[in-house]
């Protein structure tokens, strides 16, 4: 799965989302998952661009940089806001930050960072299924609190499975 299969991804909202607790502890337990594949792994293997995609260090660097654009995304269904705050589809912030320079404990040690951020936003809020919807200005699809969460764990997946392809 590359970035162009990830943009192509049709997400249904209507079914396997409505169960909180489980799409929570996906977001919860994915920065361990990182650390668990890559901090025993060589530098040699932490900066290899395979066909000169992302590294790994590179794909933990942006699974952390994206964390304050979810935050946002919760804040903007819970504000009613029409549309959600729009992501950087380039990827240019990921693909300059340089993250093939940092050590993957420092990277990974953002991830749970922000994470814990985003979970503590989360859980914060009275319910993850309330009725406020906002319109992901990709998908073109309304999302609820849930759906992001749902969202945004898959988003994990995907670069989950980069971790192990690389």
């Amino acid at each position: 799965m590359d970035n162009a299969k990830w943009f192509e991804r049709k997400f249904d909202f209507d079914s396997g989302t409505d169960n909180s607790a489980a799409v929570c502890n996906r977001l919860q337990q994915a920065p361990e998952t990182v650390k668990n594949m890559v901090l025993s792994l060589p530098e040699d293997v932490l900066v290899f661009k395979p066909d000169g995609k992302w590294s790994i260090k590179e794909h933990t660097g942006h699974l952390s940089m994206l964390e304050p654009i979810w935050r946002i995304r919760f804040q903007d269904i819970r504000a009613g806001n029409s549309v959600l705050t729009p992501a950087d589809l380039e990827n240019r912030a990921t693909t300059e930050a340089g993250f093939n320079k940092h050590t993957i404990s420092s990277l990974v040690e953002r991830f749970i960072y922000e994470r814990g951020l985003t979970l503590a936003l989360l859980n914060s809020f009275d319910t993850l299924e309330d009725g406020r919807t906002s319109m992901h200005p990709r998908l073109q699809q309304a999302m609820r609190v849930i759906d992001l969460a749902y969202f945004v764990a898959e988003h994990d997946d995907h670069h989950l499975y980069q971790l192990v392809r690389t």
